[in-house]
C-alpha cells in the first residue's frame, strides 16, 4: 500500500534543507567510484544522517513515517537526490530487500515532476510531501522535456519492534 503526507515539514526548514545538501551532492558517475556502478543525475552519499544540519528535519520525517505506518521503523539510508527531468537521469528501480522506501519532495514543479512513476502509474505528490511504499516496487523519477532541478530526500526503512 502507498501512502501520501502532505505539508511535512515548514517551507523554512524544506528551504534550509535543500540549500544544506547542495555542497554535498556529487555527480552519478563519481559517486559510482565510489559504489562501483554508476548512479543517475546527482547525489548526496547515503549517510547524510550524520551530518548535523539534516538530522532534524530528517527526524521529523521518520516521525511522520512511523505515525503514518503505525508501526516501529528502522532507518538504513537516507540520500538526496537532484535531477533534470532528462531520461538518462531516470531509471527504473527498487529497494529490495528494505521494507519501506520514501520519497519526500524538497522542491518540485507543479504538474510537471510532482511525484513518482510507479509501474502500476503516476502518483502525484505536491512539492512538500513524502510518498511512502513498498520497497520492492519497480519506480522512477518523471522526465520531462523542461530543464529543471528537482530536489527529492529518498529513505530505505526496515520494520522496528
Amino acid at each position: 500500500m502507498k501512502h501520501i503526507v502532505k505539508n511535512v515539514l515548514t517551507n523554512k526548514e524544506r528551504k534550509k534543507l535543500i540549500a544544506d545538501c547542495k555542497p554535498h551532492l556529487i555527480d552519478g558517475k563519481e559517486l559510482g567510484k565510489k559504489y562501483g556502478r554508476t548512479f543517475p543525475a546527482k547525489q548526496t552519499l547515503e549517510t547524510i544522517y550524520h551530518i548535523p544540519c539534516f538530522r532534524e528535519p530528517i527526524n521529523k520525517i521518520l516521525v511522520t513515517i512511523a505515525n503514518t505506518l503505525r508501526q516501529g521503523i528502522v532507518l538504513q539510508r537516507v540520500w538526496i537526490n537532484c535531477t533534470t527531468g532528462k531520461d538518462e537521469d531516470s531509471e527504473w528501480h527498487n529497494h529490495i530487500p528494505m521494507k519501506w522506501s520514501c520519497v519526500y519532495y524538497m522542491k518540485t514543479i507543479p504538474f510537471v515532476d510532482s511525484g513518482t512513476l510507479f509501474k502500476d502509474g503516476f502518483m502525484r505528490a505536491p512539492q512538500n510531501s513524502l510518498i511512502i511504499f513498498p520497497a520492492n516496487l519497480d519506480h522512477r523519477p518523471p522526465t520531462s522535456p523542461l530543464r529543471f532541478k528537482r530536489y527529492s530526500m529518498a529513505l530505505d526503512l526496515t520494520s522496528g519492534l
